[in-house]
């Protein structure tokens, strides 16, 4: 019987190491002898511990593996990460993304699962005679298991890491047992004073007060990405309505990035109207739910403003309905207070949304801000027939990309029905319309996503490409047309939009600056991108997943030379500063607020 069992249990190890290292193959830069040395280590470990120890429990050890990488795979294509066990908390907000798993499922991802069901069969019987055996420790057993867990446990307790750093030097087993142990222990503050946020005040600032005395409404479009702006496809362009509205009385930042965490379309929001930095691995909306900010909505309210945020999701997605109020929004539309016509994917079609949305402000007390938030060109990209008009190459038919373009030339059609709804209710003349992209909807860490955009660019299709979203300042009969070049990011909204609303921004504690009014471009990138790394005017810092400085992508875009890593230190040093300052001033609100209550 020991027999058996040791053959049967070596059968399921090497089953498991084929899925685990068949997974490392779909995960850029984690195949090193540093993974597989710890991942080989870790599952001797349990192996030996379940085949001599716990041997009724082998199958179930195995089933726990399986699953987790089919969870893992499947998350990583779609967030370029592994998943938390801190995002258990996150589960009810899974709601509609549930459907859309279905899109998500290729045949690779069920080979992960696939065995279970006749393994099991077979491991039932199994189970009821190991019940009625004994079986004798054979000699060397501990001294192997500790020489794995030396293997295994060491290098994670050696230095200071971060979670993603630990999957990209130890794999898998050791990343998920790294993320269980930071949930029960005290994270470490890094001591940055938030006397290092300064803003400098120009004496004259370019295009100060252009757009006062005018309602602002501001369209956080889902997964629009810049490379859309003027994009042609098969000889159609992608984004006709958005492409109207860049070339005529607007201000468009080119070089605009997002700075979002796991929230992606929460945390865009947050970012921009309250211009600090999100957690990062939790969501802010989430996390700071009581915290009354000095934010873009109460800026406005306390000038006269009437705010208003709408969302065709329901309200208590990411916590909405309760956050809100907290940055100043008077009032707050989502699914349940509008007529649901047509819902699909994330929620109220785009263009329902639009009509119902200019029902409501040309009855609204003016001045007014209206936030509005859309979700039909959300992941993963699948809308009803009839609203895919563009005509796809047949490499396209049924791909991310195709189904990509598709959504967000459905977005665009429905943003020129709002402009015209808003000009047919007279608001248009007198508004300021500002659009941007909440974050990117591919990016490279799929493979297919990153393959067919660097043959349509002709480049590889990096991070920096994919992060940058659009950002336009319409302003109807102003006569700019300007393009600006200077690095910015979401955090740099909140100053911006006061400079050009005419609003003094020197009592706003923020990390953010004026891009009409600031001669260095600087942005600190986050979450699918190590913290740390960075844009500026000439320069793309990219941390290596593994932490490890040395191993960065470092490189002089302006000139398309690489650097060496330390010419980047500046840089990255800023970042990293800025993000923990962020990170201090919200964690000292939490704890006050917490020693009132």
């Amino acid at each position: 019987m020991l027999k058996s069992t040791l053959n049967y249990m070596l059968f399921l190890l090497i089953l498991s190491s084929l899925k685990i290292f068949g997974f490392y193959t779909t995960v850029p830069e984690v195949l090193r002898f540093s993974t597989l040395l710890s991942t080989t280590g870790w599952l001797i470990l349990f192996f030996l511990l379940f085949t001599f120890f716990f041997r009724e429990w082998g199958f179930g050890l195995y089933c726990v593996i399986s699953i987790a990488l089919f969870i893992d795979f499947l998350y990583f294509q779609n967030f370029g990460n592994l998943p938390s066990v801190k995002q258990l908390v996150l589960l009810p907000q899974v709601g509609k993304l549930g459907a859309n798993i279905r899109y998500f499922t290729n045949f690779f991802s069920l080979l992960f699962v696939a065995d279970l069901i006749p393994l099991g069969i077979f491991d039932r019987r199994r189970y009821l005679q190991l019940r009625t055996t004994d079986f004798s420790t054979p000699k060397g057993l501990f001294l192997t298991m500790i020489l794995c867990s030396v293997f295994a446990i060491v290098p994670l307790v050696s230095e200071k890491l971060k979670p993603g750093q630990v999957f990209n030097r130890y794999g898998f087993f050791a990343y998920h047992i790294f993320d269980i142990a930071t949930v029960f222990s005290k994270p470490e503050r890094e001591n940055y004073s938030v006397t290092h946020v300064n803003h400098e005040q120009p004496s004259s600032k370019k295009y100060w007060s252009i757009a006062s005395n005018r309602n602002i409404i501001v369209v956080q479009l889902e997964s629009f990405q810049n490379f859309l702006v003027n994009m042609k496809y098969n000889g159609q362009e992608v984004t006709p309505n958005l492409n109207e509205l860049v070339r005529n009385d607007s201000i468009y930042f080119n070089n605009y990035y997002q700075q979002t965490g796991i929230g992606n379309t929460a945390d865009a929001e947050f970012v921009s109207l309250v211009s600090l930095h999100v957690p990062g691995d939790e969501v802010a909306y989430e996390k700071y739910t009581d915290i009354d900010f000095y934010a873009l909505p109460r800026i406005l309210k306390n000038h006269g403003f009437h705010t208003v945020a709408m969302h065709g999701n329901v309200g208590w997605f990411w916590n909405r309905f309760k956050i809100y109020p907290h940055l100043g929004f008077e009032k707050f539309l989502s699914l349940e207070d509008f007529n649901q016509d047509e819902v699909f994917g994330m929620g109220l079609n785009d263009v329902s949304f639009f009509e119902q949305s200019v029902d409501v402000l040309k009855n609204y007390p003016e001045p007014f801000f209206s936030f509005l938030v859309t979700v039909s060109s959300h992941s993963p990209f699948v809308i009803p027939e009839q609203y895919r008009k563009l005509m796809l190459l047949p490499e396209d038919e049924n791909t991310m990309f195709g189904n990509y373009l598709q959504a967000v030339h459905y977005a665009d059609y429905a943003l020129g029905i709002f402009v015209d709804r808003l000009k047919k209710a007279g608001l248009y003349e007198r508004c300021i319309l500002i659009l941007y992209g909440d974050h990117a909807g591919l990016y490279p860490f799929n493979k297919e996503s990153k393959e067919r955009l660097s043959a349509i660019f002709e480049k590889e299709y990096t991070y920096k490409e994919a992060m940058n979203i659009p950002l336009i300042f319409h302003i109807p009969g102003c006569k700019i047309n300007e393009i600006v070049s200077t690095v910015g990011g979401q955090i740099d909204f909140l100053r911006t939009v006061l400079n050009v609303i005419g609003i003094d921004d020197s009592g706003v504690v923020s990390f953010g600056r004026d891009l009409l009014n600031t001669e260095d471009g600087f942005v600190a990138l986050r979450y699918h991108v190590p913290d740390g790394s960075f844009v500026d005017d000439e320069r793309y810092f990219e941390i290596s997943k593994d932490g490890i400085l040395q191993n960065s992508l470092a490189v002089n875009y302006i000139e398309g030379t690489s650097l060496p890593y330390y010419e980047c230190l500046d840089g990255f040093k800023a970042a990293v500063k800025q993000i923990e300052t962020s990170k201090n001033m919200l964690e000292t609100a939490e704890a006050t607020l917490a020693k009132l209550h």
